[in-house]
């Protein structure tokens, strides 16, 4: 489908580049025109040629003209201040600079033509005596024009020297020749010297100021030529279309290209000036508004560039408006992602929605803006959500104005902006990104119209740590030789190393190795890789290489700083761990520096100090510690300050805090306890101690080829690491009862992350044990449901991993809004697709499954763990899941799967009653009273299960839920039994607990409150009175 943008035929998703050339609405357009009427006549033509009679022009130049005639090259601020700038204005010192050295180049070449001439005749020196100012040049004589002629002559046979000799001689008889000029402008130039000729077709074209041919030849000229050094060319470039302005101030063409040179200058307050003035001429062109909001953008005023924008809007919106442009599909994108640099997502998608409706015909429909949390007026069909948005009528527009209608470019935009919103949205956004169809690999496919699509979705969804669904977008890019580079294998690799699939991560950081021989992210990663995969000769290779690549980036700092001598910081890394190159790396026994005598006492003595200190706290804290379980107030305040203390100085040491969690503890060799702080950068630093560890690991390998075993520490500052595990949880249990929930996380996050734990089952089991304490404290149900998860995950296809999952939420005194979210449920379908692949034939698996499934949980000989059997409370967990998101019909075949495996549970059957029950309540249901009686039959059933329990507490239950049910369907007279049931059995209840009314769990003050309303509504009020004196009175 083609488009007409910014007034050239582009398809939908390109959009002007600024490398492109503009179009403006002066070429062609009613613009023009007005434009070329207040003017009178003149040409912006850049090639148009000097035809006109020299009289005439020589008539033209030589009347009096106070703006132009005594002006000579470089005069800026007086020209600028006449055009609207200030002398003043801070930008200016450079182009002062630039234009005060064009004028001096100028006055030193005239100087040069002087000395180089020949002598004069006395008589020629005297001076004529007539009126000043201005006069029409005199009639060049016969020698002058056979002088020109043998210049001429002596050019096209290339004797430049006799044709300049020529041409300053014609100069010094007359300087007002032009014609000798543009000839030694053109021998300079074929010389080679770019700066003189520049200099002589300037001189040129200040002997026809108002000729605009000619400026404009010089500016083709020193653009041309611009390459070596672009900057003070562009000065030169900047005066040239000055001195066109001055001739014509509505010269939009020179004003455009001016205020380019400015932004590229850096001077963005003058180029903002002038794409200001251009639109007081052409109000709403759209080349000069994406000009001027990208300068807007660049001074950080992405406001002043959306009011911009939102005036022309407004003015589009006006179809009387002589003044307004069509407002098109590049022109809603540009003016949308104004607001992603401020991170205003949210602002910027219903920008979008609305703008994209209007530009479509629905903006009637203005009921869609009332509606933010999703994007169902852009899906593809009516149904199966936009169908049932209040206010819409089906078939009013054609369903092309909906999701088809929209360009991909804005779908994708619109998916970006609600992914950066919240995490929340990456349902409604990888709907927006399904539309490119990354699976899609045939030559049809959208990959090869839009990878820069393609790579903004993935980057954006690696940006939000999505990296499964980032290389779905990422992969196809790899068919598209234009962006496999190093920067896509890069990221690639890091997702890859991210889902720790380690051997596509190796190949990516690999492949980034071999193609960049300076990156030095991919030579750390794979140095990690290699060390957690115990290579540590691998490993050694990219330390190596990472610290001679930063050795060789210190070196070119020192030598663009202009130093002398050697860098302290080089000198230290060149005795780390690169060793001369006939000396193996993993033999060299030199230290990394020499620190002095004092300089190692002091850290010796500090290092004294703390582990005085902690042995003190450790002492303090002993000594409370049975006070602090009881609940003593000062006991626990103590004991916090002790245990604050403690972990303060256990995160201090980097030696349980390397570079990545997978490291494990080898020793305090070479580490941070028997080391002082260092003042590297942090890459040389952690490279320098990865290299310390690969050598230790080394040396134990030898020792224990040699016999000997390397001792590793079970103990910091003399306490057992499994006192610091458990000083770390209790403080963080203690911080949860204050109500400090953020700080107790922060407490468990360092306990998982110091290595010494990160390795260690046990521990890691014991801190997730405490962290789900800590949630259910602090009732935050999306932490609780993250837990869960780990639990889920390392013990798949464990029956009480499950129970554990939903116990948890149902203690949790949130709102429980994360129990049946979107991850929480795409979760938990992985665990069922999981289970079910192992128990099907691999042709059902080719037939039905995608993709293989993904066990998490190992056995204990490192196996992963496959299951051999449904497991009912998996099914159950994920149908009660669908059943909490009314999604009552998906729910019951998940229910049915569980009540095939056990159906004498009574808890299924009262899941299916229910399930029923609510689902023939909805207004989608065709057949209630087949839904109520399917339901009824399955609670009866329960009911049945529960009463041949012989806990009455069960028994109570059953009879509650029978009679909430018939409550709910309206059926008091059939509820009100079984809540009187209720109460009987609340005092057998009692009495077999041994404990007063209220102290133990049942139903009788629920089924009082509801038995009260029933007898109210139906006006039988004394029985009312009577059962809320006996069961809720307190």
């Amino acid at each position: 489908m083609e488009e007409v943008v910014e007034g050239r035929s582009t398809s939908r998703h390109e959009y002007p580049d600024l490398d492109d050339d503009p179009t403006f609405a002066w070429s062609g357009s009613p613009s023009a025109s007005r434009v070329e009427e207040d003017t009178g006549e003149w040409d912006d033509d850049d090639d148009n040629d000097d035809d006109d009679d020299d009289d005439d022009d020589d008539d033209e130049l030589y009347e009096p003209d106070e703006d132009l005639d005594d002006q000579t090259p470089g005069v800026w601020d007086g020209q600028y201040a006449e055009d609207g700038f200030s002398s003043s204005d801070d930008e200016t010192s450079d182009e002062d600079e630039g234009f005060y050295t064009l004028q001096s180049d100028v006055a030193t070449f005239q100087q040069n033509l002087r000395n180089r001439g020949r002598s004069r005749d006395d008589d020629s020196s005297s001076r004529r005596v007539g009126r000043r100012g201005p006069r029409k040049p005199a009639e060049p004589s016969l020698e002058i024009k056979l002088l020109l002629s043998q210049a001429n002559e002596a050019f096209i046979s290339k004797d430049y020297d006799r044709a300049e000799e020529c041409a300053i001689e014609v100069i010094q008889m007359n300087a007002e020749t032009y014609a000798a000029h543009a000839l030694l402008s053109g021998i300079f130039l074929e010389r080679g010297e770019t700066q003189m000729g520049i200099v002589a077709q300037m001189s040129a074209a200040h002997l026809r100021p108002k000729d605009v041919s000619l400026w404009r030849s010089c500016v083709k000229m020193i653009l041309d030529h611009s390459i070596d050094d672009r900057r003070r060319y562009l000065k030169d470039a900047i005066y040239c279309y000055t001195r066109m302005i001055q001739i014509n101030p509505k010269d939009i063409e020179s004003r455009y290209q001016r205020a380019l040179l400015l932004r590229e200058l850096g001077h963005k307050g003058k180029a903002v000036h002038e794409f200001e003035t251009m639109l007081e001429i052409l109000p709403h062109d759209p080349t000069l508004l994406r000009q001027l909001a990208e300068v807007y953008v660049d001074l950080n005023e992405v406001e002043k560039a959306k009011e911009q924008y939102r005036s022309y809007i407004a003015a589009a919106a006006e179809p009387d408006d002589p003044e307004a442009e069509s407002f098109s599909w590049s022109d809603l994108n540009i003016f949308v992602e104004l607001f992603g640099y401020k991170g205003e997502c949210l602002e910027g998608v219903k920008e979008l929605k609305t703008l994209s409706r209007w530009l479509l015909g629905r903006e009637q429909e203005s009921y869609w803006d009332d509606i933010q949390e999703d994007d169902r007026e852009w899906d593809a069909e009516d149904s199966p959500r936009r169908i049932l948005t209040e206010g819409f009528v089906q078939g009013l527009f054609a369903r092309e104005s909906y999701g088809e209608g929209l360009p991909l470019e804005l779908r994708v935009k619109l998916g970006v902006y609600r992914l950066k919103a919240d995490t929340e949205h990456l349902n409604e956004a990888m709907l927006h990104f399904e539309w490119l169809q990354p699976d899609d690999s045939g030559p049809e496919a959208k990959i090869f119209d839009y990878p820069d699509l393609f790579l903004d979705v993935a980057d954006a969804l690696l940006a939000r740590d999505h990296h499964h669904e980032a290389l779905r977008f990422y992969k196809p890019l790899l068919q598209v030789d234009a962006y496999h580079n190093v920067r896509l294998c890069l990221r690639m690799a890091t997702c890859y190393n991210k889902l720790g699939l380690v051997d596509e991560a190796e190949q990516h950081y690999k492949e980034v190795v071999e193609n960049d021989a300076r990156n030095k992210e991919a030579r750390v990663q794979l140095a990690k890789i290699y060390e957690a995969l115990d290579m540590p000769d691998e490993a050694f290779t990219y330390v190596n290489e990472v610290l001679e690549l930063e050795r060789q980036d210190v070196e070119e700092r020192r030598l663009r700083r202009g130093r002398a001598g050697p860098d302290p910081a080089a000198e230290n890394n060149a005795d780390s761990f690169l060793p001369p190159p006939s000396q193996p790396v993993r033999t060299s026994t030199r230290k990394r520096g020499s620190p002095s005598n004092s300089s190692a006492k002091r850290r010796e003595e500090r290092e004294k100090d703390r582990e005085i200190l902690v042995r003190t706290q450790y002492a303090r804290l002993q000594a409370v510690e049975d006070r602090m379980k009881s609940d003593d107030e000062d006991a626990v305040r103590e004991w916090m300050e002790a245990a604050s203390m403690m972990i303060k100085d256990f995160r201090g040491a980097k030696v349980f805090y390397p570079w990545d969690k997978y490291i494990k503890f080898l020793g305090y060799t070479r580490g941070p306890q028997a080391k002082g702080s260092r003042s590297k950068d942090d890459l040389v630093a952690d490279m320098e101690a990865m290299g310390n560890r690969l050598q230790a690991t080394l040396q134990q390998e030898e020792a224990q080829n040699g016999g000997e075993k390397a001792e590793i520490p079970t103990t910091y500052r003399n306490i057992g690491f499994g006192e610091w595990l458990d000083i770390f949880l209790r403080y963080a249990l203690c911080l949860a009862k204050r109500g400090e929930t953020k700080a107790s996380y922060e407490i468990i996050n360092a306990a998982y992350d110091a290595v010494v734990f990160y390795h260690s089952s046990d521990s890691v089991y014991l801190i997730y044990v405490c962290w789900s304490a800590c949630a259910l404290l602090a009732g935050d149900d999306e932490t609780i449901c993250n837990v869960a998860r780990w639990f889920m995950k390392e013990f798949q296809f464990t029956t009480d991993a499950y129970r554990f999952h939903a116990a948890l939420n149902r203690l949790c005194r949130g709102p429980n809004t994360w129990y049946n979210s979107g991850p929480s449920q795409k979760f938990i379908l992985r665990q069922v697709k999981a289970m079910d692949y192992s128990l099907v034939s691999e042709e059902q698996r080719l037939k039905h499954f995608g993709e293989k499934a993904s066990y998490t949980s190992k056995d204990s000989e490192g196996n992963l763990a496959v299951n051999d059997d449904m497991d009912v409370a998996l099914l159950t967990l994920y149908g009660h899941m669908l059943y909490a998101g009314t999604n009552y019909a998906f729910a019951l075949t998940y229910f049915f799967r569980a009540y095939s495996c056990d159906p004498t549970n009574p808890l299924l059957n009262l899941f299916l009653g229910l399930c029923y029950i609510h689902y023939a309540l909805k207004r989608q249901s065709t057949n209630r009273h087949h839904l109520i009686t399917q339901g009824l039959s399955f609670l009866l059933a329960y009911h049945d299960m529960r009463m041949q329990s012989p806990e009455v507490v069960e028994r109570q239950e059953a009879e509650f839920n029978l009679a909430r049910t018939y409550h709910t369907l309206g059926l008091t007279h059939l509820a009100t039994p079984y809540y009187e049931k209720v109460l009987d059995m609340s005092t057998t209840i009692m009495n077999q607990a041994g404990r007063p009314e209220g102290t133990t769990q049942d139903f009788v003050r629920d089924a009082a409150y509801n038995l009260q309303n029933i007898y109210y509504t139906a006006g039988n009020l004394e029985m009312a009175k009577k059962v809320t004196d006996r069961y809720l009175v307190i």
